[in-house]
């Protein structure tokens, strides 16, 4: 504490006697050495104020040096309310980027015109009309199968972050970031003999990907998941020749592979879902220990699902969700995108439900002439919304506690009679808490918030319609469709608003 006279601030004169009181301040220096905080008292019966010169010279006596703003500074010797003015701030330093392992296995331009060229298997089943058959599928990124040599993953290597400083002008430098290799347990899978940063094959199968590398994985084949099998948890991939029934249960590490159809059942997969026929659970609840529960097929995902339709579900998947007919009544969340219709196609429908994906939302028609209520939102991360609700919670609740407690210090200030039985120094020792409190808080804020930016370049695409009781949001805008429109692009503009086009 620094002051500008002997006088000991927390053991004031009686303010009913004649005898001047000079000003006092007291410097809070955090405890990390990343800023200051001054509180300053105003003079009594003619003494002297606090001035620039005195904090200062405090300032420099405990060492802070750097990071001090002058502006602040003077605007809290002249506020004199004792209240907390940060006056000094250091700065982080800027954290490197670790390396990073990107996976090869979601279909590149390159993959898909290549298989595109690719013969289709024998057991490969064509559509009643003839026109899409499960080769088509696979160009979408649906082959699940690799062979030997194939690209699975690349590394880029980590770049260093650069140093920062506390107000006691002390290097800060920045975490080292390790340059992380490939998994040693790369079971099936090896470095390239050319490329020592490209992760490939090294047998046939079913590719699991994990943070720093990509497993090659046997595949599992069962005849249908029903009472005859029971539920399924599995460390691999599954393939299912036949159906996954109501009320069944599968959970696996890798991809799921099913042949015929996902009914009002329970599916996770580490990989990806792939349903050659589709998915369709029930539209009604039904009672389970007198709770109501949906009847609705589950599907969770860390990769991409994609089915021929996709009726009555809930649906959260880390990448994309494709069906290549329509959507209905679904709740579906994809932290890359939702494409409904066949590639190069106008014929896909989304309808109903509530349908969110970080990057875009495609189809040929959105909502239906009955207006059935239709929802769609674009360029948010739809998993992290829980969060954000916590946290701004929390940064309500520490606001309104930082507001009454600054109006009971500004109170007693005025009144110095009120002040009894320490109310005043516990009142100012809880304030100033929230203050870490608060700093905690924006750590927290600071990682979610890098979810949470809006992505300038997502849309929602109908290529034929978008119909009355759409309700769109890009980003944090919304758009009402009112009556029926033609094949368009909606996103947001230069102006900020959703444009659609």
């Amino acid at each position: 504490m620094s002051a500008a006279t002997p006088v000991d601030p927390s053991n004031p004169a009686d303010p009913s006697t004649d005898e001047p009181l000079d000003g006092s301040f007291e410097l809070h220096i955090a405890d990390d050495h990343m800023s200051a905080t001054l509180f300053v008292e105003p003079p009594k019966g003619g003494g002297a104020a606090v001035t620039e010169d005195q904090v200062r010279a405090a300032l420099l006596e405990q060492g802070v040096v750097a990071g001090i703003l002058d502006n602040a500074l003077r605007q809290a010797i002249e506020r004199r309310d004792g209240i907390g003015v940060c006056i000094a701030l250091g700065q982080e330093p800027t954290p490197g980027e670790p390396a990073t392992f990107t996976s090869l296995l979601e279909s590149p331009s390159e993959h898909r015109a290549e298989a595109a060229e690719e013969p289709a298997e024998e057991d490969e089943d064509e559509d009643d009309d003839g026109t899409y058959t499960r080769i088509d599928y696979r160009n979408m990124g649906n082959l699940l199968l690799v062979t030997p040599g194939e690209a699975l993953m690349r590394r880029t290597p980590a770049v260093q972050g650069t140093p920062g400083f506390d107000i006691t002008g002390k290097v800060t430098e920045p975490a080292k970031i390790e340059d992380l290799p490939f998994d040693a347990q790369s079971a099936g899978a090896a470095p390239s003999a050319d490329d020592p940063d490209l992760l490939v094959a090294s047998i046939g199968g079913a590719p699991k990907v994990l943070p720093r590398s990509v497993t090659v994985a046997s595949v599992v084949e069962v005849e249908a998941v029903d009472l005859s099998s029971g539920n399924i948890n599995l460390d691999g991939t599954l393939r299912v020749k036949g159906d996954i029934v109501t009320g069944m249960k599968v959970v696996v590490t890798g991809d799921i592979v099913v042949t015929g159809t996902i009914e009002a059942a329970d599916v996770y997969a580490g990989g990806n879902i792939t349903v050659n026929g589709g998915i369709i659970g029930m539209s009604e609840t039904v009672a389970t220990d007198g709770k109501e529960q949906s009847r609705a097929a589950h599907l969770v995902c860390g990769g991409t699902i994609k089915a021929r339709f996709i009726h009555n579900a809930d649906i959260d998947a880390g990448k994309t969700v494709a069906a290549e007919r329509e959507i209905r009544h679904s709740f579906i969340d994809a932290g890359e995108s939702v494409v409904v219709g066949p590639p190069g196609g106008q014929n896909g429908v989304l309808v109903g439900g509530c349908t969110r994906a970080m990057m875009s939302v495609q189809s040929g028609v959105i909502g239906s002439t009955g207006a059935v209520r239709t929802e769609v939102q674009v360029g948010l991360d739809p998993h992290v919304h829980g969060q954000r609700a916590a946290l701004q919670q929390k940064r309500q609740d520490l606001t309104e506690q930082q507001a009454k407690l600054e109006k009971v210090v500004m109170f007693l200030h005025a009144n110095p009679q009120k002040d009894v039985d320490g109310i005043g120094d516990r009142a100012r020792k809880t304030y100033k808490q929230t203050f870490t409190d608060m700093e905690a808080l924006k750590a927290e804020e600071a990682e979610l918030n890098k979810a949470l930016q809006p992505k300038p370049d997502a849309y929602v695409a109908a290529k034929k319609h978008i119909h009355t009781g759409v309700r769109l949001r890009v980003g944090h805008k919304f758009r009402e469709f009112r009556e029926d429109y033609p094949g368009c692009k909606a996103r947001i503009g230069e102006d900020g608003e959703v444009i659609v086009s």
